[in-house]
């Protein structure tokens, strides 16, 4: 009997002990299935922070490739890490090329300078930049340090800007101030020898009605024609001395294009020269004197027509420039002529636009610097450079018209 009930008690405590293991369990599954809960909860919000890092990054990413100036990173030896777009473009190099090279392989083609030799952290360092000329553009290119969370300097970002254009413009305004203080001593020497010729001319015509003698009434001629000419060109010289103002209106510039050259393809079909067009597709709108920007295009023809004298082909083409140096981005229509002739000398091009400079016997050599007033006039850009495939290359551009009807005066 006591046997009994001690094996009872036994299994009482035994009973006991099974509840309260399973209670036990319990509280560990239900600790688990918390823990389990949790963990899926650090896993979504781990979940959640890389995808926020990678939208950041690709957010980054699309932004330094979209930035319209170039952008190279390196590291402290100079070995470069990172390329956007654009330095990719102005480089002619792919980012994947180059990658883990010095940034001197990018200049080391341009001039005869040891570019591995030089810290080019340290040389273009600075809020003045550097000028560099890559791939027939002019650079500027300023460089800081590339700094981490904890500011210190890991690498060197390079920062690349297109100046060409800026640069054009720059030397058209040299060239503009250049020609009004010009402009008003030849206007004043003009005025001065336009007297006494006129006299002469005058003296001259009296003295032929007098003369019997065929060969004296010749030489005589010939002074009046000497007079003439000397009087043509101070005409032309004082076309280019006076400030012309331009009745600006509306314009379709392809059609002023067009007007000049239809006006002009008998001149240029009699001279053997095929005239190509390439328009751009929508329409160029400026605001413009047409008639002075016609006399511009014509002048361009001319001299084209003259620079192959055998004939040739000569292109023109309209379009959009890529970038624009002007205010509020503003943009700009441009018209380029390319001839197939012998270019032009080096040495001379930094003075095409010069008064009375002319390589072309018999020339006055006011044509260019004419059209430049114009141009100028217009707060547009005309430049004259040798085509690397060979000819001559002259772009001239001109600020979009602001309106936005539809209606053209040409």
């Amino acid at each position: 009997m006591q046997d009994l009930k001690q094996l009872q008690k036994s299994f009482e405590e035994f009973n006991k002990a099974t509840a309260e293991l399973e209670r036990a369990y319990a509280r560990l599954e239900e600790r688990f299935a918390s823990l389990n809960r949790e963990l899926e909860q650090k896993n979504i919000e781990l979940q959640k922070t890389v995808e926020e890092k990678e939208q950041t990054r690709n957010y980054l990413q699309n932004i330094l490739q979209s930035l319209i100036n170039g952008v190279i990173v390196t590291d402290l030896d100079g070995r470069i890490s990172t390329l956007n777009a654009c330095a990719e473009i102005y480089t002619g190099v792919r980012g994947q090329d180059v990658a883990g090279r010095p940034i001197g392989v990018l200049f080391e083609s341009q001039d005869k300078t040891d570019w591995q030799t030089i810290d080019l952290a340290e040389y273009f360092k600075g809020e003045s930049g550097h000028k560099v000329k890559i791939n027939e553009r002019t650079l500027e290119i300023f460089c800081s340090p590339f700094q981490s969370t904890d500011a210190a300097t890991i690498g060197h970002v390079f920062v690349l800007r297109d100046i060409t254009r800026i640069e054009k413009l720059e030397e058209m305004a040299k060239r503009t101030e250049k020609f009004q203080a010009m402009g008003e001593m030849a206007a004043n020497i003009a005025h001065e020898v336009r007297n006494p010729l006129g006299s002469i001319e005058l003296f001259a015509s009296l003295l032929l009605k007098n003369l019997g003698d065929p060969r004296d009434r010749q030489r005589v001629s010939q002074i009046i024609s000497s007079v003439k000419n000397v009087d043509n060109k101070i005409s032309n010289l004082l076309m280019f001395t006076r400030r012309q103002t331009p009745q600006f209106r509306r314009v379709n510039l392809h059609a002023v294009l067009s007007e000049v050259i239809d006006f002009s393809r008998q001149i240029m079909e009699q001279g053997g020269i095929d005239v190509s067009v390439r328009d751009e597709k929508s329409d160029l709108l400026i605001d413009a004197d047409p008639e002075m920007i016609k006399q511009v295009f014509l002048n361009i023809l001319l001299n084209a027509q003259q620079a192959m004298p055998e004939g040739g082909a000569l292109s023109v083409t309209t379009r959009m420039a890529p970038q624009s140096p002007l205010p509020q981005g503003k943009r700009i229509a441009e018209v380029v002529f390319q001839d197939a002739g012998p270019g032009i000398e080096p040495a001379f091009l930094s003075r095409i636009f010069d008064p009375f400079f002319t390589s072309r016997e018999g020339g006055s050599g006011l044509g260019l610097a004419i059209a430049h007033n114009i141009i100028s006039e217009h707060a547009g850009s005309i430049s004259i450079e040798n085509a690397p495939q060979g000819g001559t290359l002259v772009t001239v551009g001109f600020p979009v018209s602001s309106e936005t009807s539809a209606g053209e005066g040409v």
